[in-house]
Order: structure tokens, then sequence, then C-alpha cells
């Protein structure tokens, strides 16, 4: 390995610079026509045809090449096949494409293979899983929270994306969900029960996400940068104000005796008690309540338009404009203080909740739609039109603020169908062209020459590095691996819910009984240990015979100088032993949507700056000393470079000694490599009788370089 060093440092590709192109001919989109559909029943926003989209990318390139001309500047040169094949992959689906893939798309002579590629993109589950990813970190979505499961959240989450939900309908099912946490198809409550028991930071929190707005400051005080007053932060509270995090009993699906088990706790064994809660408890959490429209000022108040304690009704942040009339409660009940007091004794609930989810996601609001137009723009060229991205003041201008009306009045005409903005933005010239590679200082001067160099995120690199082992990643886990965490047993946790729903307090006393003794848990333990342990002595069984066989015509094939038979024996083993390792441990190789979320400390998701899902939007993508170790020494050399059932190394196997390393560049790169990287490779596969051990030198070489790393 001591040569690698050196051919590292040859193999890093430059960034290209940019050269002049013929500009486009600017062009109006057209009308969008809509179909007829019920705001609160949509399933997909618009219905439009794809001469329209493609009209909607002309004029975004219009628009960015008019800027340019008025800079004197130009855009960059457009990207080849290999460069967009890359690019696309790794933006629509999040991981670089397979060999397959890679191939079909090079010898396509399809002058629309590119927008037939973007189409064929978005409707695969790859790209739910990428902007899964995308709505996690924004979301700050955790597969638990405290003692609250977020699976049924993620699952929303995913659902809505795979049924193209419009994003406005999104939104609004967030902010107006109630209901029990864990039955199937309520996953959206999981927001508000990310930040439970504090609305006044879920407040906050929605501001920044979807208004792209920062109130944090406004809760303690009067916001020292911007216009909002302590007072114009409370009064955005009460929108959510008599909000319950738990079910109450006239709401929910449960009877009084369940919620009376608490009186009888002193009846119980210690350990069945625990078990009981355990079973119980999660069936009680979700959210009621509609909203009372009112919240109460806090103690040590410092604005100059009220006092600490006073009762504020809900006013929209912009326009002020008092959405429902809050019903104060008459002053003796409002003086009551509980243990909370903040809460309002005898607010009356006026369904305030909904009427705020209507205000914000309203194409009237004047940055809804801008901010969501703005973020995906981001996305797709790794620099917004606005940065901050969650930073606009109402001084704030866009880097092109003509491109940035047209995209937020597009998104609005689109009726928020982010499948079809995304589809206009990826099919323009102006992302198809090759990506500056020069650092971006002041990003409201940059004026979109192409997209930008960027690393990939964690989660790019994490399911790339999966494409290279494994096969069939874009897979959603199925319904029986979803987390079981109600009781042991089969079935995901929805039917567990439904089950123990219907089950009246013996039958739950019952449970926790058998349950507290172990012996279902133990015998369910034994059970799944004996099928595994069956499994994998079938497949040993299945690899001992065939290496045996393989020993016997290996050393005939190489007395014959058959290599053809010998490529064959090494496939038919590997991919053997690939079906074994999956099975065996069939969790290892998930992507990184499907995976516990976020991964566990140490995990190489967070080692290359996955979000630990404590604020908004922190992932991260700086380089780190541990990084470097973790891909010398770590994966591509244990599980990539060195295992011969990964997928690169059958790919490897498949091609004639003067083709494998055509195969790995083409699975790794998705590019043949260069005469100079030829001749360099060549010359060590001819000095070195050990092939393999070239191979491997060259995936790790190609792993580590800036190449793979980065999306161009």
């Amino acid at each position: 390995m001591s040569r690698i060093p050196e051919l590292l440092v040859k193999l890093l590709c430059g960034v290209f610079l940019a050269v002049l192109v013929t500009p486009l001919v600017a062009a109006s989109a057209p009308p969008i026509e809509k179909q007829a559909r019920s705001d609160k029943n949509r399933v997909s926003a618009t219905s439009i045809s794809k001469s329209t989209i493609l009209a909607i990318s002309k004029q975004i390139d219009a628009l960015v090449l008019k800027q340019l001309s008025e800079k004197e500047e130009q855009l960059n040169q457009c990207a080849s096949d290999e460069v967009f094949l890359r690019r696309i992959y790794l933006d629509l689906a999040g991981r670089i494409p397979t060999l397959d893939e890679t191939n079909q798309f090079l010898a396509s002579h399809n002058k629309n293979k590119r927008s037939l590629l973007i189409d064929r993109l978005l409707d695969s589950y790859g790209w739910v899983s990428r902007q899964f990813n995308f709505y996690a970190d924004l979301l700050r979505v955790k597969s638990r929270a405290g003692n609250v499961t977020g699976q049924p959240y993620i699952d929303f989450i995913k659902d809505s994306l795979s049924e193209n939900k419009p994003y406005d309908q999104f939104v609004r099912e967030l902010l107006t969900s109630e209901g029990p946490m864990v039955r199937e198809g309520n996953g959206a409550v999981g927001y508000y029960l990310r930040d439970v028991a504090m609305p006044e930071d879920n407040m906050s929190n929605t501001i920044r996400i979807f208004l792209g707005t920062r109130l944090e400051c406004a809760q303690c005080h009067d916001h020292p940068f911007d216009k909002w007053t302590q007072r114009q932060y409370f009064e955005m509270v009460a929108f959510t104000g008599g909000m319950s995090y738990r079910l109450r009993r006239p709401d929910s699906e449960y009877s009084e005796e369940i919620f009376g088990l608490r009186k009888m706790r002193n009846e119980f064994d210690p350990q069945v008690l625990r078990v009981l809660r355990r079973i119980v408890r999660p069936m009680t959490y979700g959210i009621s309540g509609t909203g009372t429209g009112l919240a109460r000022l806090p103690e040590g108040f410092m604005g100059d338009d009220g006092e600490e304690f006073d009762i504020v009704a809900g006013k929209t942040m912009f326009g002020e404009l008092p959405l429902v009339e809050a019903e104060h409660p008459s002053s003796r009940k409002s003086r009551r203080f509980g243990k909370n007091p903040l809460v309002i004794f005898g607010a009356r609930e006026v369904n305030s909740r909904e009427k705020y989810a209507e205000w914000l996601v309203s194409a009237d609001n004047p940055r809804f739609a801008k901010v969501i137009a703005n973020r995906l723009w981001k996305q797709a060229f790794g620099l917004g039109l606005i940065e901050p991205v969650d930073v606009i003041e109402d001084s704030t201008v866009a880097s092109n603020p003509e491109l940035m009306d047209f995209l937020t009045q597009t998104m609005i005409d689109l009726e928020f169908d982010t499948k079809q903005y995304l589809r206009a933005i990826y099919n323009s010239s102006t992302y198809q062209r090759m990506s500056t590679g020069t650092d971006v200082v002041d990003p409201s001067r940059y004026n979109f020459n192409g997209p930008i160099v960027r690393r990939m995120s964690a989660e790019q690199l994490w399911d790339s590095l999966l494409t290279l082992t494994v096969e069939d990643v874009d897979q959603r886990q199925s319904a029986q691996n979803r987390m079981r965490y109600l009781t042991p047993g089969t079935g995901d946790i929805y039917d567990q819910y439904e089950r123990l729903r219907q089950m009246s307090v013996e039958e739950l006393i019952t449970t926790a009984e058998e349950l507290s003794q172990g012996d279902r848990r133990a015998r369910m333990s034994m059970m799944a240990n004996a099928k595994r342990r069956t499994q994998r002595q079938k497949y040993q069984g299945e690899v001992s015979a065939l290496r045996k066989r393989m020993a016997v015509e290996m050393k005939k094939a190489r007395k014959a100088g058959d290599s053809s038979k010998l490529r064959q024996l090494r496939l038919e083993m590997s991919e053997l032993v690939a079906k074994y390792q999956k099975n065996r441990k069939p969790n290892t190789y998930l992507r990184a949507s499907e995976i516990t979320s976020p991964a566990r400390p140490g995990h190489f998701l967070r080692e290359f700056g996955q979000s630990d899902r404590e604020s908004i939007d922190n992932s991260n993508s700086d380089p780190a000393v541990t990084q470097v170790l973790s891909l010398m020494n770590g994966i591509i050399e244990k599980q990539i470079a060195n295992n011969s059932s990964t997928v690169l190394m059958r790919n490897v196997f498949k091609s004639e000694d003067g083709n494998k390393l055509e195969a790995v560049y083409l699975t790794m790169l998705s590019r043949d490599p260069t005469r100079g990287e030829q001749k360099i490779w060549r010359d060590d596969f001819k000095s070195n009788g050990k092939k393999n051990e070239v191979v491997a030198d060259l995936i790790w070489v190609l792993a580590n370089s800036n190449e793979f790393i980065f999306v161009k």
C-alpha cells in the first residue's frame, strides 16, 4: 500500500472552469392548467404537461442568463453525460448509480434521455429516501424522543412523499394533527410530540422552518434585530393554546377503566405494574385540543405592551390579523393558577390551530412559498438564492430577485407540488452545467453559472458505499421490521395498538403478568434464535459445499488455462456469500433513511456529519481527521475492497482481465478511466501477479479521492 499516497495525488480530479456557451432563448412559462380539487383532500397537487414543465425550466434559464449578462458573466460549460448522470443520481436518489444504470444511460442515443432519467428517478423510492433525509433534518425527526416513538411520524413523512402529497397540505396536516400517536396513518401528531409540553419552542421552530423567520429572541424580550415584539411572540403561541400532549378521556378510544388503572396501582406487583405502564402509556400519547386561541404572558414579561400573566389572543405576525374570536374566561377563572401558571383555566376551544394552519400555508402568506422554493433550489444547486435560508427579513434581497419571485410564484401555481417544481429545476440547462469549483465567499453575489461543488452529505456517502456493497438498496423497510415496542410479538406497532385497544382491563393485566414473568419473551427469543440458527446453518452448508466443488473445478480450470471458467466460479461463490451475509445481518445493509434516526453516536453517518436532530438543519459536511481514518482504514478496506461478495467485486469478476479497470471506474465514478489512469494501473496489473490486490488498491484510492466524495 506504500504507493497509494502518490497514486491518490495523481487521481484526484480538479474542478472544471466555466467557459462560454450559446445563450438559451428566453421563453415565458405558459399558464399552468390545474385540476379542480379539494384543499383538504388533495393527493397530487396538479396535473400538468411535460411541455409546461420544460417551459418553466427555460424561463429559469432565461432569468439566470439575464443576470449573468448584466454582470458580464457566462454560464459554465455544459456537463458531460457522465458528470450529469452521477450528479442527478446523488441529487434525486441520494446515491451513485449502479454499473447497470450507468451503462444503460451512457449507451442510450435518445436525445431526451436526461429528462427521461429525471422522470424515472422522481418516481423511484430512491427519491423518497433522499427527500426523507431532507425533511428529517428540517423537522428534527427521531426514532425515539424520550418515551415517545418516532416511527409513526417517520411513516407519515415517507407516505406523504410516496403519494406526492402537496407541501401545503403536508404542513397543514402537521399543524392540525390530533388523536392517538400509534394509530396507523396518524403519524403527523409526531410534529407536536417532538416538542412535548414546549409550545413556545414548537412555535419558534414552526416559524423558522416554514416561514424562514427566527423569533427565538422575542420569547424573552423584544427582538433586538427585527421588528417582532415579545407580545407578538406570545400572540402567535396563543394559536396552539390549550393543546394537550396526552389523550383526554372524552376524546380517547379507550374506556374509563383503562384511564382508571392509575388508581389501581397499589394492587399490582411492582414488576407487573412496570410492564402495565409500558403497555398503557404509549396508548395514551397523542394530541388533543383544537386550540383556545389564548396564551398568558410569562413571568418577568419585558415588553412595553402588556404585563406579566396578562392573557393575549392569537394574532398573525404579518398583518396582525385576529383569525379567531377567542373567548376570554371569566375573571375569576382566569386568575386561577395551577402547577403551570401559563395554563388558562376556563378557556374554551375555538379551533384556533386550524385557522393558524390555514394562515401559515396560504398562498397569500408572503413567505411560505418563498421559503420552500428557496430551500429546494439550494438542495439542487448547493446554495440558496437567499442565504441563510431561515433568516428572511423585510430588508432581505435575493441574489437574483426576479428569479426568486418567479420561483415563488411557480410554487404557488403548481399548488405546492414539490416534485413538479424539482422536475422543472433539474430539467433546466442551468442545473445541467459544470459545477463552479471556486469558493463562494459572498452568496449574495453568486449568479448561478451552474451548481456549486459540494461534499456529499453523510447520507449520500453512506448510501453510495452501500450501492457498491449490496443490490437493491432502494427499498423501504417492511412493516414487519418496524420498531416493535408496545409488546413483544408478531406484527408492527400499529397491529399491536389495535389489539391492545380492544382488550379489556382484565386482558391487559393478564398480558402484563405474562410479560413480567418473561416466559413469553423467552419463548419467542428462543424461537427467533432457532430460526436464525437454522438459516445460518443452511447457508453455511451451501457455502461449504460450493467451496469444495469450487476447489476441485478451479484446479481443473487452471490446469486447462480456462480463465472464463475461473471467473464464473469466483462469481458464483461471491453471489452465494453475499446472499448469506445479507440474511445474516439484514440491518447492516439498510439506507440511511431506513435505520435508526439519527444513527447512534459513533456510526459512520454521525462521523460524517449527520444531524443529531436536536436542532433544525444541524447536519454538516465539514472534514475531520476521524473521517479520513474511517475511509482509509475502515469500511472501504474491510467491507468493500477486500470482500469478494460485494456488488463492486462481482462486477470485477464478471469482467475480462483487460476490463477490470473499466469495471471499477464505471461502478465508482460512472466514467471510463483516462489514458493516463489506464497507463498507471495497467502497469500495476502487469507488474503484480496478484491482480486482486491491485483491484483492492484501486478501489481504496478512488474511494478516498475528491472525485468520489464530492458532488460535481
